[in-house]
């Protein structure tokens, strides 16, 4: 998993090797010396996370990670000298994701920095979709980050021994806000014990502990439940491989209840949220965005969710592509098959597109026989690709209509267009829009059945000189 990260550490050389570190790694590094400068880094968007040094020029770390707000914030790992459990705390109240000791043990270094990007990639992702519904007002959003549940946060303590110690227990329960159990493994397993919103994995039988994630992670009632795995320092390696079996956060070595409390608490305020999110998309969005007939996502969701795609990719100086796709001759499939053939057609067309692109790409019906597909963070040639793609799995195999009824042979036309977001044109997503509507009339007019790509950046179709604008992928009709 590639990410932009931000090392912001006073001493040069210290950054300059975490640097080619991070570099070999295959991640986008950029450096900073001081807190202002890498605040200001931040405020031009494209980082996602951010490695910062216990103390800096100008300011600390906790006072650095307090400064940073917002749902698209980068995550904070802070470096500390020393295992201090007073700093650790304090960086960790501040809002930090977790600290490390020097010297790093690279190992844990990557695999923290997988769990948060993978988790915050999640998040965004999450919230972009809400704040789509919020535009529409077909949800309720996250205009508070208390991330409140419906019903009183469940945490469970799994210990490997099944024997969680009283001690810890009580001390956690005076703080968590949270009803707090102890169930053992088997109960877990088989359903007995509840649904629980937190696990918290205290492990000194490694083996034992990623069986027992692994099967949670399966199960339906644990799959979307937090995990925090706490493991003692001889424990590394299966600490690891906890997170990227798909851990939420990680405890090693000592396990204060200080500590546990502010980790859990932060899993419960992350659980809560990403439930509420869930549930707008479901019930909000489902029932008033969404085409009956092809279960698309339809125009008066894909225009704002459009929208929200180009906003953060002009946050983070990302491109993004547009297509549409318009099903070729689909008034001869009604006047010659009928109304009812034209919607098994419009039916069986949307499904192999939605089948065809990633989770977090849209296919919504724009109108019509016409698709609208987005995909955040593509470049020209990968946009390019998905399209012809797309083309080749509706020509494939002829539509069936039903019982008795010859299957239709069908075929669309796509229109691509890319370009970065902070270049997208004046007229921003609608303007790309019409660069993909011009780029799509260009293949109707080549002969059907192809793909054509506007240039990069977009500009409207109306001001596009006639014939001057369109990228040929491919000749109609090849095999």
């Amino acid at each position: 998993m590639t990410g932009r990260i931000l090392i912001v550490d006073g001493i040069a050389t210290q950054r300059i090797i975490l640097r080619v570190k991070l570099a070999t790694a295959c991640y986008d590094v950029a450096q900073a010396a001081t807190g202002a400068e890498a605040r200001a880094q931040i405020a031009r968007g494209g980082i996602d996370l951010v490695i910062v040094a216990e103390r800096l020029p100008d300011t600390d770390a906790a006072t650095f990670c307090a400064g940073l707000r917002g749902p698209f914030a980068p995550g904070v790992i802070v470096l500390m000298d020393q295992a201090d459990p007073a700093s650790r705390l304090a960086a960790l109240r501040a809002g930090a994701e977790d600290t490390l000791v020097r010297p790093l043990d690279e190992q844990v270094l990557y695999a923290r920095l997988r769990a948060i990007l993978r988790a915050r990639e999640a998040e965004h992702e999450l919230r972009l979709r809400d704040e789509t519904g919020r535009t529409l007002g077909a949800g309720t959003g996250l205009a508070e980050e208390a991330g409140h549940f419906a019903h009183r946060p469940r945490v469970a303590v799994v210990h490997a021994r099944d024997a969680v110690s009283p001690a810890l227990l009580s001390a956690l329960r005076g703080s968590l806000g949270a009803d707090l159990h102890a169930p053992r493994r088997d109960e877990v397993l088989r359903g007995r014990a509840g649904r629980y919103d937190v696990f918290v994995l205290i492990e000194a039988d490694a083996g034992g502990a990623l069986d027992f994630l692994g099967d949670l992670r399966v199960r339906h009632d644990g799959r979307t439940a937090a995990v925090l795995f706490v493991a003692e320092e001889a424990q590394r390696r299966p600490a690891i491989t906890a997170l990227d079996m798909g851990a939420d956060d990680l405890v090693l070595g000592t396990a204060w209840p200080e500590e546990l409390v502010l980790r859990i608490q932060k899993l419960v305020r992350r659980k809560g949220i990403a439930d509420r999110l869930r549930a707008t998309m479901k019930a909000g969005l489902r029932a008033a965005l969404t085409d009956p007939l092809t279960g698309l996502h339809n125009r008066r969701y894909a225009l704002p969710h459009l929208d929200r795609v180009d906003e953060a990719a002009r946050a983070a100086n990302k491109g993004y592509a547009v297509l549409l796709a318009d099903i070729d001759d689909f008034k001869q499939v009604n006047d010659c098959n009928g109304h009812q053939a034209g919607d098994a057609v419009l039916a069986e067309v949307a499904r192999r597109l939605a089948e065809n692109v990633r989770a977090a790409d849209l296919v919504s019906r724009f109108g019509g026989e016409e698709f609208l597909v987005t995909l955040p963070d593509t470049g020209p040639e990968a946009a390019a690709g998905v399209a012809e793609r797309l083309r080749r799995a509706i020509r494939a195999t002829p539509v069936s209509i039903g019982p008795g009824s010859a299957p239709i042979a069908v075929t669309i036309s796509v229109g691509v267009a890319t370009g970065p977001g902070a270049q997208a044109g004046p007229d921003g997503p609608r303007g790309r829009i019409d660069a993909a509507d011009g780029a799509l009339y260009a293949a109707k007019r080549a002969g059907r059945d192809r793909v054509e790509r506007a240039p990069v950046p977009c500009r409207a179709q109306s001001e596009r000189p006639e014939g001057a604008s369109i990228t040929p992928i491919r000749s109609s009709r090849s095999a």
